[in-house]
């Protein structure tokens, strides 16, 4: 079975738990929304390819309205959102306030180099640099 599958599975059973649990269904609902708004930003990716690349071989598992795939180290997480079909690279050795979210090279998202001149990203760009949409079946 691949990460899709996984991915799929795991938002399948979300859903029918959400017709349960208004909490879930909440947050499911505004991961939803969070996608309708900024979706057309966002680059697409093959969710397989991300997870072989960032947390091989890893079990997903359901974290409030998210799908996460951690490394065995425990120092990166795929973290997919179930009702948006989008996912972000979360570095987990850094403890601060707010999650890090990395660019598909694997780089802190806050910065970008342009013409050899590294500067901060703005709350925009950040997170367009670090949300992916995750490709439909078809589309991989």
């Amino acid at each position: 079975m691949d990460s899709k599958h996984d991915y799929s599975s795991n938002v399948s059973a979300m859903k029918q738990i959400a017709d349960i649990d208004p909490q879930l269904a909440k947050e499911l609902n505004k991961g939803s929304e969070r996608a309708k708004k900024y979706h057309s930003n966002w680059k697409s990716v093959n969710i397989n390819e991300v997870v072989d690349r960032f947390a091989p071989e890893s079990t997903a598992y359901q974290r409030g309205g998210k799908i996460v795939f951690e490394n065995k180290d425990h120092t990166i997480a795929v973290v997919a959102d179930a009702a948006g079909g989008y996912l972000r690279i979360q570095d987990l050795t850094v403890k601060t306030k707010r999650a890090l979210y990395l660019t598909l090279d694997g780089k802190d998202g806050h910065n970008v180099t342009v013409d050899g001149k590294t500067r901060g990203r703005t709350k925009e760009e950040y997170e367009v640099a670090t949300h992916f949409r995750i490709k439909k079946r078809e589309e991989m």
